[in-house]
């Protein structure tokens, strides 16, 4: 007996380690750019940067924030973001609420057409064409319409409306209620877990694509961070914002690198932040709605 407690005593300690080592190498590279950022460019040449930051400045921060296209692209991922959550929850929610009906002709082979897009996708040219037939290039819509429904947050959303009792809905009926009475003030109150699941899925890819924006927006101004982010990486935007930092401020304490590095971590802040609301609903969403009664 004693054997065998010993050797769960053991398994435990090696689980234990081995998570915490899986913790310890997704960490750091966080820990590794907040350091990064915070450290002074000359500094950096000659001490490495490990967990903390060598000579310790803001002025990467002060460069990035007084750049007036961080402000304005950082207005544009808010309002894709809660715009895109909004419109693609209620196309896939209403999507997954009708074919999660059991007496829906057709919903079998429905259900199979729509697993089509999933992993079939129409091409880069004939999306872009359509894009443009729809007038939507150099349009704020084109982050929004495009990405009204994904086929498998609507799995997701079914699977968990199909799990909730029939008696709801039918007393809902014997008191007058029409299908989308039923839909907004019973089925997606009691499917909060979910909802907020999929609003976290939706949220996280709104807030860090940048393919779309390069793909259709020539307008600076209606660039989203992300994009602002990626010019700065790609065609070393960040040289331009230190020599304004160094004509405006003075700051001699940036570099190129320091200051992708405090982009990085600007971008991630919002994301980061919003997260530990969801947290609670997050993983009984996930099991509930992937989980088929």
């Amino acid at each position: 007996m004693k054997t065998i407690n010993k050797q769960g005593r053991a398994g435990n300690i090696l689980i234990g380690m081995l998570l915490l080592l899986m913790a310890v190498i997704m960490v750091y590279p966080v820990l590794y750019c907040v350091a990064y950022s915070l450290s002074d460019s000359m500094q950096v040449m000659i001490h490495p940067v490990s967990f903390f930051p060598v000579g310790f400045t803001l002025d990467n921060y002060m460069v990035i924030f007084q750049n007036p296209a961080i402000y304005r692209s950082f207005f544009v991922s808010v309002a894709r973001t809660v715009c895109g959550i909004v419109y693609t929850l209620l196309i896939t929610g209403l999507a997954s609420y009708a074919i999660s009906k059991k007496t829906l002709p057709g919903r079998k082979l429905l259900s199979w057409y729509l697993l089509i897009p999933m992993y079939v996708s129409g091409g880069l040219i004939p999306m872009y064409v359509l894009i443009y037939k729809l007038n939507l290039i150099n349009n704020i819509l084109v982050y929004i319409i495009p990405n009204g429904f994904a086929t498998f947050y609507m799995l997701l959303m079914r699977t968990y409306f199909e799990s909730l009792p029939d008696s709801l809905e039918e007393a809902a009926r014997l008191d007058g209620a029409g299908d989308l009475t039923i839909f907004f003030k019973v089925i997606m109150p009691l499917s909060r877990p979910i909802v907020a699941t999929v609003a976290m899925y939706i949220g996280v890819w709104q807030w860090n694509t940048w393919l779309d924006a390069n793909l259709y927006i020539t307008k600076f101004e209606l660039l989203p961070m992300q994009s602002i982010l990626q010019k700065m990486l790609l065609e070393s935007f960040s040289s331009d914002l230190q020599a304004q930092a160094q004509l405006a401020l003075g700051a001699q304490g940036t570099s190129p690198e320091t200051l992708r590095m405090a982009a990085v971590v600007v971008s991630t802040i919002p994301i980061v932040c919003i997260y530990p609301f969801f947290q609670k609903y997050f993983a009984k969403g996930v099991m509930i709605g992937a989980v088929k009664q």
